[in-house]
């Protein structure tokens, strides 16, 4: 009698879809979508996500998601389109498929024109705006910090640099001859001297 073994795992085996899931505790800012084979692997991945264990969650299909699964993130519109919210890049608002201000002049709730950026969501075009002038101003003043940096100290090498948006603080390492151990060089927020 002949038996025929293999060690290759069976070809008959039915690849897996890896699907979307929603990852909830009771808290609604802790939920997350995780992509997975299963609801118990899902579940698991999004307990570690969330800093929980396996029984602090729940775990259920999110099919709008499952377009998704690949790609390095799910855009803003996708979630709110899906009900789900998120609060303003810039100005920390509410933002959901509901979002409204509230006019003192008309005394009524006026319907935000939500600004969607890949991952992100702004309630207004000025919010917008606002974060791109705050990005711009903080990578022009690590600019300034880098030359401002170099010219004071003319005999050092800087070897790195760290700063621009999204850091509130520019700094720098640097060495120079003889040193053991080298130095660092920083800025504050609120302020351009170095130290």
């Amino acid at each position: 009698m002949e038996i025929a073994m293999n060690k290759s795992p069976s070809a008959d085996k039915k690849h897996r879809t890896v699907l979307a899931y929603s990852v909830e505790t009771n808290d609604p800012e802790e939920s997350t979508i995780q992509f997975a084979t299963s609801n118990a692997a899902a579940r698991r991945q999004g307990a570690d996500e969330i800093g929980t264990d396996f029984s602090g969650v729940s775990c259920r299909r999110a099919q709008w998601a499952d377009q998704y699964a690949g790609l390095r993130y799910i855009p803003a519109k996708a979630y709110i389109d899906a009900g789900w919210w998120f609060d303003c890049n810039h100005c920390g608002i509410r933002c959901d498929s509901n979002a409204c201000r509230w006019d003192e002049e008309t005394d009524s709730d006026i319907p935000l024109n939500l600004v969607f950026d890949g991952r992100v969501v702004y309630c207004s075009e000025e919010c917008k705006s606002g974060h791109d002038a705050e990005v711009s101003a903080r990578n022009a003043k690590f600019e300034s910090f880098k030359s401002s940096a170099a010219d004071a100290q003319p005999g050092i090498t800087f070897i790195e640099f760290t700063g621009g948006y999204p850091y509130c603080a520019n700094s720098g390492k640097f060495t120079f001859p003889g040193a053991q151990y080298g130095g660092s060089v920083s800025d504050t927020e609120n302020s351009i001297e170095l130290t």
